[in-house]
């Protein structure tokens, strides 16, 4: 009868088991997995400023090359580039491609300024060739260093050491890219963009492997019509 007794849901045959409260070993595993998932947050998130910055400053090179491309390179005054010049409507060729890096209009996510090692260079190549690349002549304007918005702050690193005393692309660099069988007599342009990039948590671990600031380096080539070399005229007799 005692079986006939027992309650509905009852297993007298079983044991019941309860649940054990966390050990201490738990804690010491989560106290020493919580800062490692905590650097990795962080990185992800710097990772993703300066990812976000690079591609903002892409965009503004590829911008200005395709302004400057179809542009007359000669139509250009010497001095530093300023907003009342981007502001009236005549054509300063370079101070005009820098004004998509300096207005904030048009450049509202990445500081340009002289006072953290930023600067543009923009340069335009005049290539001529009689059919080879060891016969290729490579001429750019302005200058041999291209035109600077801050005169050299490209040859400096975000300390403002000078680190380099050539364009970052070579001539020879610059005729690799060149593809076979292209027309002989060819005109580019090249804007580039340098910042130094400082970091916007500044968390310890990280800063202690990635220096802050470092230098970011964008640039974009185009073509350029206005720069490809036309035949001199020879006076007649």
């Amino acid at each position: 009868m005692s079986d006939i007794k027992a309650e509905a849901g009852e297993n007298p045959g079983k044991t019941a088991h309860h649940a054990r409260p966390p050990s201490g070993q738990t804690y010491v595993e989560l106290a020493l997995l919580v800062p490692l998932l905590l650097v990795m947050l962080a990185g992800l998130v710097e990772v993703g400023f300066v990812v976000f910055g690079y591609l903002n400053l892409l965009d503004l090179t590829r911008e200005a090359a395709r302004f400057a491309s179809v542009r007359d390179f000669e139509s250009a005054t010497a001095g530093e580039a300023s907003l009342d010049e981007c502001a009236n409507n005549t054509l300063d060729y370079y101070k005009d491609t820098a004004c998509f890096f300096i207005d904030p209009e048009l450049n509202p996510y990445v500081p340009i300024s002289n006072t953290n090692y930023a600067d543009v260079v923009v340069t335009v190549f005049t290539v001529s060739s009689s059919g080879s690349i060891t016969s290729t002549n490579i001429i750019r304007h302005p200058d041999a260093d291209g035109w600077s918005l801050y005169g050299d702050n490209w040859k400096k690193d975000c300390d403002g050491n000078t680190i380099r005393d050539e364009p970052f692309f070579t001539d020879e660099e610059i005729k690799e890219n060149f593809i076979s069988g292209a027309p002989n007599n060819r005109g580019y342009v090249l804007v580039e963009a340098y910042v130094c990039y400082d970091q916007m948590l500044h968390f310890p671990i990280i800063s202690e492997v990635i220096p802050s600031p470092f230098r970011l380096h964008a640039y974009s080539m185009m073509p350029a019509p206005e720069a490809i070399p036309t035949p001199t005229d020879i006076a007649s007799p």
